[in-house]
């Protein structure tokens, strides 16, 4: 069985081997490395340490050991307080914070009120919009100073997820904000976090110290240096010669050289980050339900799982990765090439169509291999897939512009809950992008006010039901990720994707 799914991938798509030097390289790393400063290597460089202006995911994880949110959520999953002590609803569209009294920013200076009422509301100034606004559209009208201590989060209405959608919003200085504008303070940024900024080169690192005045105490670890190596060879490369002491992205070949390497070890977790191939609803041949089962039909997910990302994923036909609350398994579409032609057929499109796919490259885990792959499947029942793979920042740019017909792209989810995937993707009150349903629009209005746990589970059960039988996407796979790191780092992953610093510890 295994040797037919080999054949089959292999027919699909074609890898290039590349002759390495990496058998030749002694089992033991022999560069020796300081114990008070771990090294991360992650495919991508922050745009900005604003956390306003820059809110992808792995943007987000240098930035949150570099500032504090209200509330935060511990490497267990478990919503803990951060910077507020404790919360109240006094009514149930009204949220009262208490602020943790005498916490110093990284300059010193002590966090008040104001500051955080100013990190909140600069969000909504409609003369510097934020994409990390759209954390908190629909969910937070504004944030109001009571008294010294204390915050008032006003919402449009009952909001079942405000409290983990507060842990998005990192809290910054005002005044050293204001001082020194918004440019400035995106390259040197200041916070309360566990580890204050010491300097950037921008694509070469970035080098955090321990703020030994942190409020939770100070971290195990020195120093915490973030590099951006975007190709897998270099990161791999980098971690066996001891340039660093973690890899985020690992790919499953690379599991199999880490466990013959005793200097070297490797841990996964179950992501909060689903991939898929959305479609634009709103256009031919999209529009027909037909083809777009026809198209789930066609891609053999479970190949996809076991060949390209080596069995490091999980088949997923929900529009919710399974690590997150209110996700509920779904039936999946069986790979059936027959089915999908006579679907085809019956939607007018017997010979298949011409499409194109956009797609990111070197952002995923392997997402050049895998839209490789699943054009190669595509292309067995007659639909032809030109590919369109820009660099990240025009990637975004155009899907949000909504060019191309088919997008290949991963949703992750620091709030930890359904909802934010169906904001993200599916609500066409908040952003109507490729798929839109007046149905499924009304489902989530109801969840989003429903603060009872069980009839919560139960709308976005039948959320997620409607939507896999409406397939608006090509649904493929939860993600699970992989981390190399050196024998002497003591750290667990975290389902979110954050490396957070102050959770790693090192044995010499």
């Amino acid at each position: 069985m295994e040797q037919k799914i080999i054949t089959k991938i292999r027919h699909f798509i074609s890898l290039t081997i590349i002759a390495t030097v990496i058998a030749f390289w002694p089992i033991c790393n022999t560069t020796p490395v300081n114990a008070q400063t771990v090294t991360l290597a992650q495919g991508v460089d922050p745009e900005s340490l604003d956390p306003a202006l820059d809110t992808l995911i792995s943007s987000v994880g240098v930035m949150m050991n570099i500032y504090d949110a209200l509330i935060w959520r511990n490497g267990k999953g478990e919503i803990v307080p951060a910077l507020a002590e404790s919360w109240d609803f006094p009514e149930a569209n009204r949220m009262r914070l208490k602020i943790r009294q005498g916490v110093k920013f990284h300059d010193g200076s002590i966090l008040t009120v104001e500051d955080v009422v100013f990190s909140y509301q600069r969000l909504f100034d409609k003369d510097s919009p934020s994409p990390l606004l759209s954390s908190l559209k629909g969910f937070v009208d504004s944030v109001e100073k009571v008294d010294d201590s204390t915050v008032l989060v006003k919402m449009p209405a009952a909001r079942a997820t405000v409290i983990p959608t507060l842990v998005r919003v990192p809290i910054i200085s005002k005044s050293v904000f204001e001082r020194v504008g918004v440019q400035a303070f995106g390259i040197a940024p200041v916070g309360t976090g566990p580890f204050k900024f010491k300097t950037w080169d921008k694509n070469e690192r970035i080098v955090l110290e321990r703020f030994n005045d942190h409020w939770r105490g100070p971290a195990a670890i020195r120093s915490y240096v973030i590099r951006p190596i975007p190709e897998d060879f270099a990161r791999f490369a980098s971690l066996l010669n001891g340039e660093v002491d973690i890899i985020a992205n690992l790919t499953a070949e690379r599991v199999k050289e880490i466990e013959n390497n005793t200097a070297l070890k490797w841990k996964g977790v179950a992501s909060a980050r689903n991939m898929f191939v959305g479609m634009n609803t709103r256009k031919k041949p999209f529009d027909d339900i037909r083809v777009r089962y026809a198209l789930n039909h066609a891609v053999d997910k479970q190949a996809l799982i076991d060949i390209v990302m080596g069995g490091h994923a999980i088949e997923n036909a929900s529009v919710c990765t399974q690590t997150l609350f209110g996700a509920t398994k779904v039936d999946s579409f069986k790979y059936d090439v027959n089915k999908s032609k006579k679907l085809l057929a019956e939607a007018g499109y017997p010979n298949g169509f011409e499409t194109t796919l956009l797609g990111p490259v070197g952002r995923y885990t392997k997402d050049k291999e895998i839209q490789e792959a699943i054009a190669g499947m595509l292309a067995e029942v007659g639909v032809r897939v030109k590919h369109v793979q820009p660099e990240w920042a025009q990637f975004i740019k155009q899907w949000l512009g909504q060019k191309y017909p088919m997008h290949y792209i991963g949703t992750g989810n620091q709030v930890m809950d359904c909802d934010q995937h169906l904001g993200y993707r599916i609500d066409g009150k908040r952003y109507n992008r490729y798929y839109q349903s007046d149905l499924i629009d009304t489902l989530i209005q109801k969840e989003l006010v429903e603060y009872d746990v069980g009839k919560r589970k139960a709308i976005l059960a039948e959320i997620q039901e409607k939507i896999r039988d409406d397939a608006p996407w090509i649904f493929l796979f939860d993600l699970k990720d992989l981390y190399g790191m050196t024998a002497r780092i003591k750290w667990d992953p975290r389902a979110d994707e954050m490396v957070w610093a102050y959770d790693i510890k090192v044995s010499e």
